[in-house]
């Protein structure tokens, strides 16, 4: 197989989701393309960036950049074929970090974006972290398709931060993925046809089997990089 390069990952926002991505894409890149032994996986680096909370704050958002800036540049020496970020809010510094990297994102907002216009959806629910809502990420990226975007309350997105901050913490409670199934319960009795989790925490404590189609940030993402990597490889998938 020829070598096509590293798929570098800036996680660490927060560290759990992360290593849950890298769960995510060697488990599909067998189940959905094909590889069989380890010369077929691709090379997956991720480095987990302890950078200051911006969940609902974006004063510290000026510090993190810095500090994913120089995580880019240190990879210079890797034969990097691409990065993602394995944190939704983080998205909100895209541009930035695009502007000192010689190599391409895949956009996790995109590619979920993307996803649900190819699966014919008018209106979307949208739960996330306050500082992606606020921003307007998902919005913005769903309007591009001429998809309508249902949000949750104030009181619903407070309660959807204290929840990530708990997976975060490895604090969560018993009674917090029925919290979540309320929420995403309520947007769809707003209109929404389907549940976007845009934020990756979300995915490791969101109910299973919900009346609802529902769109994981996490598996999302994973799927566009290993298509990416996978296309002219010429595994039998």
């Amino acid at each position: 197989m020829q070598n096509k390069g590293v798929i570098a990952i800036l996680g660490g926002m927060g560290p759990e989701a992360s290593a849950k991505m890298l769960e995510v894409m060697v488990s599909m890149a067998t189940r959905e393309f094909g590889a069989k032994d380890g010369k077929d996986f691709p090379e997956i680096i991720v480095d987990s960036i302890p950078v200051p909370d911006f969940i609902s704050n974006r004063e510290n958002e000026a510090i993190a950049l810095e500090m994913l800036k120089d995580r880019i540049k240190r990879f210079e020496g890797f034969d990097i074929s691409c990065f993602t970020i394995a944190c939704n809010t983080a998205h909100i510094m895209l541009s930035n970090l695009e502007s000192v990297s010689t190599k391409p994102f895949v956009s996790m907002i995109d590619a979920v974006a993307s996803e649900t216009a190819k699966e014919g959806f008018q209106t979307m629910g949208i739960m996330a972290t306050p500082s992606t809502l606020k921003s307007g990420l998902y919005q913005n990226a769903l309007a591009k398709f001429k998809i309508k975007s249902v949000l949750p309350t104030k009181r619903q997105i407070s309660e959807m931060e204290r929840i990530i901050r708990r997976v975060i913490s490895g604090n969560t409670k018993d009674a917090d993925s029925k919290k979540l199934a309320r929420i995403a319960d309520s947007l769809k009795g707003k209109g929404a046809q389907a549940i976007i989790l845009g934020c990756t925490e979300l995915p490791l404590i969101f109910p299973k089997n919900i009346p609802i189609p529902v769109f994981d940030s996490i598996e999302i993402t994973s799927r566009a990089l290993l298509t990416k990597f996978f296309e002219g490889v010429g595994l039998d998938v």
